[in-house]
């Protein structure tokens, strides 16, 4: 509770000091004695001298007495009444001694134990005494200080029932490892009280010492009660910093992860669950093209016009295209992005084993940069569009020559450039030509653009978008 706290213990411990023996400190009972004494003995006196004077009366007036009894009598009587007055008054002024002294202690007493309630926590401590008189008004006082502090200080019952309160564990553990206070929270996990936690090694809750461990942020490890399942907790651990801590003083909180663990765990095991069905599902589908692929190439040989069957090889290798992608995705591990430049590698090596073009030569530059799979299948198609163009029509009757395909990614942006230096305007056959019809709806699906330079052949770019949300 701060320096101020600390002030308060060391004033609340001198006043308990000073009230537990004030007579004795203040010279109280001394004083209030010596009054009472001097009373009894004044009386006593008093008494002494005016009964020694009657008596003297008595014993000078004897020869006469005999001759006046009733003075005799007299005389008599006045030595009773001075005696039995002076003994009243010596016991009245004992009696009286003895209640002062007896209502001081009794308010004293409030006083201490209101001090006492005090200096052990309770602020809310209220004194009553009933006398209007300095230890009334000493009353006030320390009514008006426990009001202010109540008001100014939280006190160590509200402070226990906030940490009692808490739903993490929280340990207090002093240098050598040993737990000095535990919350309720910690008490009810563990299976036993807190005063029985108290004095044990933390490490031995534990199937690792948290306090052992060089990591500098929290430590997952297990809680092991003696009685009761094993939990995952993540311990947190701060040195206390106060003023009265020793040195050393570590505040651990635990936080129970079990049920997050096995939400994780749920997770996981329905997200390999989702990998495995996906990959299936890639695979089937890649099998399914092939199976459609093969019943072209069954039916392209039933086929006499070669036009026809220039047809059914453009839409085999379509196929072949899109079943490509779905091969690669069922072999790898991501299964939303495709590595399109080893992609490119098995496409054009498709097409150019397909067209048996030995005397045109390749070129592939690609960087490593993967596509969604949404990106990935109409870019393959593009590039199955423009090569295969370039390979029925840039060198015709034997001609030599190259095609070069170019894929580059930077800053959000993908170029995709098929070249070739064949016959230029004159191979590009725009006129009722489906593939170069689905270039561009494949663009416009990309939300990219399209630019095609006829010098020293054909080259067509198309640039992309790489995050069309963005």
């Amino acid at each position: 509770m701060g320096t101020g706290a600390d002030q308060l213990a060391r004033d609340l411990n001198r006043t308990d000091a000073i009230l537990r023996n004030p007579l004795a400190n203040m010279s109280f009972r001394r004083r209030i004695l010596l009054v009472v004494i001097g009373l009894a003995l004044g009386t006593v006196v008093m008494g002494s001298v005016a009964g020694l004077a009657l008596w003297y009366v008595q014993v000078g007036a004897t020869p006469f007495l005999a001759e006046a009894p009733e003075l005799d009598t007299l005389l008599r009587r006045s030595l009773w009444l001075v005696g039995g007055v002076t003994g009243v008054l010596a016991l009245g002024a004992a009696a009286a001694g003895h209640w002062l002294l007896a209502s001081f202690r009794q308010s004293l007493q409030v006083l201490q134990d209101a001090v006492e309630q005090v200096r052990t926590g309770r602020l809310d401590a209220q004194v009553s005494v009933d006398p209007d008189d300095e230890l009334r008004r000493l009353a006030r006082a320390l009514d008006q200080m426990t009001t202010t502090l109540s008001q100014q200080t939280v006190s160590r019952d509200y402070l226990q029932a906030v940490l009692d309160s808490m739903a993490e564990l929280l340990f207090v553990v002093d240098t050598d490892g040993r737990i000095r206070r535990a919350n309720a929270a910690a008490a009810q996990a563990l299976g036993r009280s807190a005063s029985a936690l108290r004095g044990t090694a933390l490490g031995n809750h534990f199937d690792i010492d948290p306090l052992a461990s060089s990591a500098e942020g929290p430590v997952e490890c297990t809680l092991t009660p003696t009685d009761g399942p094993e939990r995952t907790v993540l311990v947190s651990r701060s040195a206390l910093e106060r003023a009265d801590a020793t040195q050393g003083t570590l505040v651990c909180v635990a936080q129970d992860i079990s049920e997050r663990k096995a939400a994780e765990e749920k997770l996981r095991r329905s997200l390999e669950e989702k990998e495995v069905l996906l990959h299936e599902i890639h695979h089937r589908v890649k099998n399914n093209l092939q199976v459609i692929s093969s019943l072209l190439n069954a039916q392209a040989r039933d086929v006499e016009s070669p036009a026809i069957e220039d047809r059914f090889t453009e839409t085999q290798d379509r196929i072949r295209s899109m079943a490509s992608i779905h091969e690669q995705l069922y072999q790898s591990d991501d299964l939303a992005r495709i590595e399109f430049d080893a992609y490119l590698e098995g496409l054009l090596d498709d097409l150019f084993r397909s067209h048996r073009t030995a005397h045109i030569d390749r070129t592939l530059a690609a960087d490593t940069q993967p596509l969604s799979v949404d990106q990935a299948i109409p870019s393959g198609l593009i590039v199955n569009e423009l090569v295969t163009n370039a390979l029925e029509h840039a060198f015709p009757e034997g001609r030599s020559g190259t095609v070069a395909v170019t894929f580059r990614a930077d800053e959000g942006t993908a170029r995709l450039t098929v070249a070739d230096d064949g016959r230029g305007a004159d191979g590009l056959d725009e006129n009722g030509r489906l593939g170069l019809r689905l270039v561009h709806g494949l663009t416009r699906q990309l939300r990219g653009t399209l630019s095609t330079d006829l010098d020293d052949g054909v080259t067509v770019t198309i640039a992309f978008p790489t995050n069309p949300s963005n």
